[in-house]
């Protein structure tokens, strides 16, 4: 059988011998109540230690406080347990669970505070931790200072009552922050667990304490009970994952995240507040701790989200540069060649200069490729790629790209005729120098072709007829016998009707 399905066999009997034992009030009717709270209490602490059993690793410290929290409530039961044994009425004489409510309330915040991932959140988690172990403290120390002058007094039950309730609200309201930004599954299931247990442990005893504050009656304890059995049926559910389709949007994650350690810094201020009249040094100190702590985690933070944006920063040049180069020869590609081409055209037009376009193309290369292989295709677009860069880094104002396949771009800017001419003719020469054998090319070598347009010649006012000009004047150049460079000339386009389109002749272009 399912611990799913039995776990409300034992909680319901349970509950129901311990509301009969408050209405007929058996002699010690204290010890049996009690004892009826801590059997409660062991079946919910087995089953966390069994959902502790069975947690994902990274979430076993998590878990491991809840379990330790309920081991501490254990031990404060106990305790009253035997209390109750020698004061039948109550009195609390041999024993005071003032420190195990508040190592309790300290366990839950630590278990609120815990992150296995990133070292941003395992050092304020550590930050965090400090300052709960700080404000549990003074919260016990207060505590005991308040019960020792007053401790018959009515006032200073309820001053009591509402420091309980305080501190409960405390560590509800911290939990309730982390279940918000909370937003992988297995963190949920955790958290939503201790959230809800964390508001039962502040709503049940607040009610329980106002009732004993103004009934004599004994069913108030009941409620004792509820906050064990609320946390017990929730540790049934082990594998259900709670508000399954929630998802922290990001700036309520920023905003809740902000708020977490300001309610820290301030619950620790407040308590320092309490101290003023009493002890000035340790007022003192705590305002201090509670302002420097603030400080040293905004601190962690932003110079975390300065390493970030730095990475980022660094990571975005990476894929522009990415994004623009071409990966098999290293050359820019047909991207990165039409954002240089528009501003040095942008700046030829303004500044009335030359902006040469040649269009390079590998002879015959489609029969390289059926000959020798892909892999040596590959291998023989790589090293004349880089010929051509070696040479063309040896002229400024020139860039050579990968257009696609076999075919290659090669932009000048501010050469005359002569000198682009020149340039394209070593080029070409350093293609041939590689002498990379080609048993069905030009001279039984690999060799390139190029065509070139300029801007002055043509009075071109776009982009496109150049490119498309610096096309046709390639064609010239096959045609001419391949291993050549020729210029374009207005009767181009109309002896290769329908070939004179730049996207056309990639097509149909051997």
């Amino acid at each position: 059988m399912k611990i799913q399905s039995w776990a409300p066999k034992v909680y319901v009997p349970l509950v129901a011998a311990h509301l009969v034992v408050l209405v007929v009030e058996p002699a010690r009717v204290l010890s049996w109540s009690y004892a009826l709270v801590l059997a409660t209490l062991l079946f919910t602490l087995f089953l966390c230690w069994r959902r502790l059993h069975f947690s994902v690793k990274h979430n076993r410290p998590a878990w491991a406080c809840l379990l330790l929290a309920l081991v501490v409530q254990t031990a404060a039961f106990v305790l009253l347990l035997i209390d109750s044994l020698k004061n039948p009425l109550g009195t609390l004489v041999a024993f005071d669970p003032t420190f195990y409510f508040c190592l309790n309330s300290l366990i839950l915040t630590l278990a609120a505070t815990y992150s296995p991932i990133g070292p941003l959140q395992r050092w304020s988690g550590a930050i965090d931790a400090a300052l709960a172990c700080v404000i549990a403290v003074l919260f016990y120390l207060l505590l005991r200072r308040v019960i020792g002058e007053s401790s018959t007094d009515p006032a200073a039950a309820r001053f009591i009552m509402w420091m309980f309730d305080a501190m409960a609200l405390f560590v509800a309201s911290f939990v309730t922050l982390r279940f918000i930004i909370t937003k992988r599954a297995d963190e949920r299931r955790f958290y939503f667990v201790l959230l809800m247990f964390s508001w039962a442990e502040m709503i049940f005893p607040a009610v329980h304490n106002r009732f004993i504050l103004s009934s004599e009656s004994y069913v108030p304890e009941i409620f004792l009970d509820l906050p064990f059995v609320v946390l017990g049926v929730l540790l049934s559910f082990r594998r259900t994952v709670w508000f399954r389709g929630y998802r922290p949007k990001p700036r309520v994650r920023v905003i809740a995240g902000s708020i977490t350690p300001f309610i820290l810094s301030a619950a620790l201020c407040l308590l320092a507040l309490g101290y003023l009249g009493h002890n000035a040094v340790v007022a003192i100190g705590a305002l201090i701790l509670g302002m420097i702590s603030y400080a040293v985690r905004v601190a962690l933070v932003v110079g975390h989200h300065l390493a970030l944006e730095d990475e980022l920063r660094g990571m975005h040049r990476h894929l522009q540069q990415t994004a623009i180069h071409d990966d098999l020869t290293g050359l820019i590609n047909r991207r990165g060649f039409y954002r240089i081409l528009k501003r040095d055209w942008a700046s030829a037009m303004a500044t009335q200069t030359t902006l040469t376009i040649a269009m390079m193309d590998i002879d015959n290369f489609k029969a390289y490729n059926d000959t020798y292989g892909h892999l040596a295709g590959n291998d023989c677009l790589a090293a004349v790629s880089g010929a051509l860069k070696n040479e063309a880094g040896l002229y400024q104002g020139v860039t050579v790209a990968r257009y696609g396949g076999e075919e290659f771009a090669v932009l000048l800017s501010g050469y005359d005729h002569a000198a682009a001419e020149h340039i394209l003719q070593r080029l070409r020469l350093s293609v041939e120098a590689l002498q990379i054998p080609h048993g069905r090319g030009t001279n039984r070598m690999v060799t390139a072709s190029a065509g070139i347009a300029a801007s002055a010649e043509g009075h071109y006012v776009k982009i496109e007829p150049l490119l498309d000009a610096a096309d046709a004047a390639l064609y010239a150049a096959k045609r001419a016998g391949r291993n050549c460079v020729r210029w374009f000339a207005a009767d181009m386009a109309a002896r290769e009707p329908g070939k004179h389109s730049l996207a056309d002749s990639q097509r149909s272009r051997s």
